[in-house]
């Protein structure tokens, strides 16, 4: 019981970007992906960078997520999808993504 209680404050979760178009991907000297999304930042992350997403070169469906966000932008489709925490890219974060959903 003191273990629920004590650690009940502790979140891990993800938050919605909401729906949104694709603009711009661009693969950063990091090895990480740059998403540029168009319409506006509705995640609560508190990153120093909220326009700006990053998908972790490291994510363990980083080609099918890229392959998603390819096809969304040249087809002008809406995505939805989810960040959780931010990415340090040479002393400045900007939100991770964690999930895409393909509208």
């Amino acid at each position: 019981m003191f273990f629920l209680v004590f650690f009940s404050g502790v979140t891990f979760a993800n938050t919605p970007i909401g729906q949104l178009t694709v603009s711009k991907l661009m693969f950063h000297d990091s090895g990480n992906l740059y998403v540029f999304f168009n319409g506006t930042t509705t995640h609560g992350e508190t990153c120093d960078d909220k326009s700006i997403y990053v998908l972790p070169n490291a994510h363990k469906h980083f080609s099918e997520i890229y392959s998603g966000l390819l096809a969304a932008m040249h087809a002008k489709a809406a995505v939805n999808g989810y960040v959780n925490g931010c990415v340090d890219v040479w002393g400045k974060t900007k939100p991770k993504i964690t999930r895409i959903d393909l509208l």
